[in-house]
């Protein structure tokens, strides 16, 4: 069996690159769902956000016919498709469908479907959906008629996490030596996270999380992270999405760069606590950008001192380990 996973990849990030060119927000999700596997993501006013679904398809292309099939749920007005090709002489391409496009296709059963080779990727058909700036304008409009979702963003450095998780077990056993504490799942953490420090409570609305990974640690050996279940709806009927980004980078340059994208939305929570933030925070204060700081308290060894409202971290882990609230 022929393994496309990395010709997947190398198509996921050209197609990445290419949106970025055009100062498009990309995120990745940690799961495809409905066709994501990425998502384009503009914040138009305050606590508010539109989303576009991307699909990414890579076909190596030769004489022989290759082709593209989309299911027809999946096209709908806040879905797009790219298709990046490479050829025998490492050509590259990247064509970009929208939904009237696709609609246009064959359609062969549940499935709207495109054939093509290298000679028909020459043609004007293909040459006119070649990413380009007119095109990528035509994304904003598309964009710009989503529909708008209210939503809370809670960005999460995952090295933090880890140690916290370790700190509040350890803590927590040595006082309840007797008590079976649990590996706590991301779920729950987060959704605790919320109920006791959302500041807007309101039902319905879209809620992002952004957990950003270090490979040099170990988190999922503290921490069940389901990924069928990142989509999950919280008790008063709010959606989740959760996106999992992993890099080799610093993580905190990694959640600076978060913020800074969702500057705009004033109902932020960050689960972080190191003093690299300190200089950075405080300039997103003295800029007015208001968030909710999840940390150690200074008794269990804060690094981090900011001028935030804040919240225990210890609170949240410990009832996902399985304590119960008078026990903390």
């Amino acid at each position: 069996m022929i393994d496309n996973k990395p010709l997947e990849e190398q198509a996921e990030n050209y197609i990445k690159s290419q949106l970025l060119k055009f100062d498009f927000n990309v995120l990745k999700p940690s799961f495809d769902k409905k066709g994501s596997d990425l998502i384009i993501v503009d914040n138009i006013e305050k606590q508010n956000i539109r989303l576009i679904k991307v699909q990414s398809k890579g076909r190596k292309i030769s004489t022989k016919s290759t082709n593209v099939k989309i299911p027809k749920t999946y096209v709908q007005d806040d879905f797009i498709l790219f298709i990046y090709t490479i050829d025998n002489h490492k050509n590259e391409a990247c064509f970009l469908f929208l939904p009237d496009d696709m609609k246009q296709w064959k359609l062969n059963g549940s499935d709207f479907v495109l054939s093509f080779n290298e000679n028909k990727v020459l043609t004007k058909y293909f040459k006119d959906k070649l990413l380009n700036q007119i095109l990528a304008n035509q994304i904003k409009q598309l964009l710009s008629k989503t529909e708008i979702m209210e939503y809370t963003s809670i960005i999460i450095d995952g090295i933090f996490l880890e140690k916290a998780i370790i700190t509040t077990t350890q803590t927590f056993q040595k006082i309840w030596p007797d008590k079976n504490l649990i590996k706590p799942k991301l779920n729950e953490i987060i959704e605790i996270i919320l109920s006791q420090y959302d500041r807007f409570k309101s039902e319905k609305k879209g809620i992002n999380c952004y957990l950003i990974i270090s490979d040099s640690f170990n988190l999922e050996n503290y921490v069940t992270i389901d990924t069928s279940k990142q989509t999950f709806n919280t008790s008063n009927g709010n959606q989740v999405r959760t996106f999992i980004n992993r890099t080799n980078e610093i993580i905190a340059f990694e959640v600076i760069e978060q913020i800074e994208r969702l500057v705009n939305n004033h109902n932020l929570i960050l689960v972080a606590d190191d003093i690299i933030y300190e200089s950075e925070l405080n300039r997103f204060k003295d800029n007015g950008t208001e968030m909710i700081l999840i940390k150690m308290n200074g008794d269990c060894g804060s690094n981090m001192f900011v001028h935030y409202k804040w919240g225990d971290i210890m609170y949240s882990i410990g009832i996902a380990i399985g304590l119960e609230k008078h026990e903390l």
